[in-house]
Parts: C-alpha cells; sequence; structure tokens
C-alpha cells in the first residue's frame, strides 16, 4: 500500500468529517485558501499540522502517512460531546456525574 501523503490525509479527513475547508479553516484558525494550497501541493508548517492534528484528534505521524489508523484512543463524536460537557461541569457536579456514570456502567438496565 502506497503511502498516503499529508496532502491526501488533511483532505481524507476533512471530508470524512463532513467539513468544508471553511469549517476547517475557521476550525484551526487560518485562511480557506490555506487549506485548499494543503490540500493540493502545499505541506504545512509544524505549527498548523499541529493545529490540524489536534483538531481531528491523530497524530502527527497519522497525518504524515507514517502511521495506517489515527490514534487507537480516538473518540467518537458522541463520545467527544460527552467529554466537552463534562469538562464544561464545574467540579462538585464533575464528581456527581461521574458517579452517576459509574453506577450506570455497572447496573444490568436492559434496553
Amino acid at each position: 500500500m502506497e503511502k498516503m501523503t499529508i496532502n491526501e490525509r488533511i483532505k481524507e479527513l476533512r471530508t470524512e468529517n463532513g467539513l468544508t475547508q471553511k469549517q476547517l479553516a475557521d476550525a484551526v484558525g487560518i485562511p480557506q485558501t490555506t487549506v485548499a494550497c494543503h490540500e493540493k501541493s502545499h505541506d504545512p508548517n509544524i505549527y498548523i499540522l499541529m493545529k490540524y492534528a489536534d483538531f481531528f484528534e491523530c497524530s502527527l505521524d497519522y497525518l504524515a502517512g507514517r502511521e495506517q489508523a489515527p490514534l487507537p484512543y480516538a473518540l467518537s463524536p458522541q463520545e467527544r460531546e460527552l467529554v466537552q460537557k463534562f469538562r464544561s461541569l464545574k467540579p462538585p457536579l464533575r464528581s456527581f456525574a461521574f458517579e452517576q456514570l459509574k453506577l450506570l456502567s455497572e447496573s444490568e438496565i436492559n434496553c
């Protein structure tokens, strides 16, 4: 299997996530034209690569085509939403939510 280029990987990740170039550009804080250049032929600098990796929750090696799969601990969109909501809670509510989640996971609820 041929190694994927950074340019191909950025485009693949963007399209897999259902994003336009403009949406990706806004998310990482760069112009849309820069995303277009990165998808065609111009490799991004290390700082922009880190922004892409953070946004897509993958490693730099994955972006560079050195790894064939994203990080093993990558979260689904639903899991990311749950983590974001959990992080937005104040510490006492985090503790409560965590305890409730533990109870749910330990229970034998049949749906």
